[in-house]
């Protein structure tokens, strides 16, 4: 069961055998430290793909039952016909040693969250081994991290309500509290991409 938390260069003069001796070891240096660049820009093998979106909610570890993840979808869907805004929920079994940011950074930004050009979505992630939650924004809802208001909903909404084996109702919960700060920073009507037009 996932526990949900509560780092005198001295001058000297070469001679020619010396200068060309420094010359190797700086060729040989210099060839080791782009091996190792090239090792870095490298993907690491153990980092996880980017998932594929299953729609509102993409339940990788099959903990909610079906009637449960048709009834979240179809609020989220309800939402963003309500506000043009965009909320996605992602459950994986495990981050497999990666950092819940950085997996959530990039599957948002391969998701696309929010409208084109608005930066208006949510992608809440939770993996469940870890017993970790991150709430990913786009431009739009930056202050939502800023200002504490996603670490509120966590600590005081999801968390207390997961530690009781709630764990729908906790995202319930959150996924609601979501929804009432998205309200405060409404599209007005005709500024709305067509696809939100009532």
């Amino acid at each position: 069961m996932p526990v949900w938390p509560p780092t005198l260069r001295k001058a000297m003069k070469l001679s020619r055998s010396d200068t060309f001796l420094h010359f190797l070891c700086k060729y040989f240096l210099l060839h080791v430290i782009l091996l190792m660049s090239l090792a870095a820009c490298s993907p690491k093998e153990n980092s996880p793909a980017v998932l594929v979106r299953q729609g509102w909610v993409s339940d990788y570890a099959g903990k909610l039952q079906p009637a449960d993840k048709s009834r979240i979808s179809a609020t989220l869907e309800a939402y963003e016909k309500e506000t043009c805004h965009q909320i996605f929920l992602l459950i994986i079994p495990s981050l497999a040693g990666e950092n819940i940011v950085e997996f959530s950074q990039r599957t948002a930004s391969a998701w696309e969250i929010g409208q084109p050009g608005f930066g208006n979505g949510f992608l809440v992630s939770i993996a469940l081994d870890e017993g970790t939650v991150r709430m990913e924004t786009g431009s739009a809802f930056e202050w939502f991290i800023q200002n504490g208001t996603a670490d509120k909903i966590l600590q005081e909404e999801m968390f207390p309500l997961f530690r009781q084996d709630k764990f729908v109702e906790g995202l319930e919960r959150g996924l609601e509290e979501i929804m009432i700060a998205g309200r405060l920073k409404p599209i007005p009507e005709n500024h709305k991409p067509d696809i939100c037009r009532h």
